[in-house]
C-alpha cells in the first residue's frame, strides 16, 4: 500500500496489486503507483502543481532511474530522495508524515475494527484514511516543519524524544 500526506489532505490509499494479489513493488509498478498518484494531484490541486515537493524514502524502486527521471520531468528539482540533489535521511522516520503519523494512526484505527479477510483489510484503511480531516493534515505538515527545524538545532541528531 502507498499513500502520501500533505497539507491538503491524503492522496491514496494506492493498493499495489495484480490480479487482486498483493505485490512486491518493482520500479515498473512503482512507476504505475506514481502515475495514480499524478493523475489526482493534478485533479485535486492543478494549481498547487509548480509548488508542490515530493519526498520518498530510499527503497530501491524508489531510487531507480526510471523512478528517478519520472520524479525530475513532473517535480523538476524538488525531491527528497536518495540520490537526488537534496537527498533523503535514510533511517529517520522523525522527518517522514507518513512514519511518525500516518501508519501507526491507521494500524491503531484500522485494528481496532479486527478485519477478517484482506478485503475487510482494505475497506478499513480506505475508510478511517478518509475520516482524516484535512485541519489534521496541516497540522501533521505544521509538525513536520517543527521537526526540521529542530533536526537543524541538533545538527542533524536524534530529536524524536525532544517533540
Amino acid at each position: 500500500m502507498w499513500a502520501a500526506i500533505g497539507a491538503r489532505g491524503i492522496i491514496g490509499p494506492i493498493f499495489i496489486e495484480e490480479n487482486g494479489r498483493n505485490v512486491t513493488v518493482t520500479k515498473e509498478r512503482y512507476i504505475k503507483v506514481l502515475n495514480e498518484f499524478w493523475k489526482e494531484v493534478e485533479s485535486l490541486y492543478p494549481s498547487l502543481l509548480p509548488k508542490l515537493w515530493f519526498q520518498q524514502d530510499g527503497a530501491p524502486a524508489h531510487t531507480s532511474l526510471i523512478a528517478r527521471e519520472w520524479l525530475k520531468n513532473h517535480f523538476g528539482t524538488r525531491i527528497i530522495s536518495q540520490l537526488t540533489p537534496f537527498e533523503w535521511v535514510a533511517h529517520s522516520p522523525d522527518l517522514s508524515p507518513p512514519d511518525f503519523y500516518l501508519w501507526g494512526y491507521l494500524k491503531d484505527k484500522v485494528y481496532a475494527n479486527k478485519p477478517q479477510s484482506i478485503r475487510e483489510l482494505k475497506i478499513s484503511i480506505k475508510d478511517e484514511m478518509g475520516k482524516i480531516p484535512k485541519s489534521v493534515c496541516m497540522d501533521v505538515m505544521k509538525n513536520f516543519v517543527k521537526r526540521l527545524r529542530k533536526c537543524m538545532e541538533v545538527n542533524g541528531g536524534h530529536l524524536e524524544h525532544m517533540l
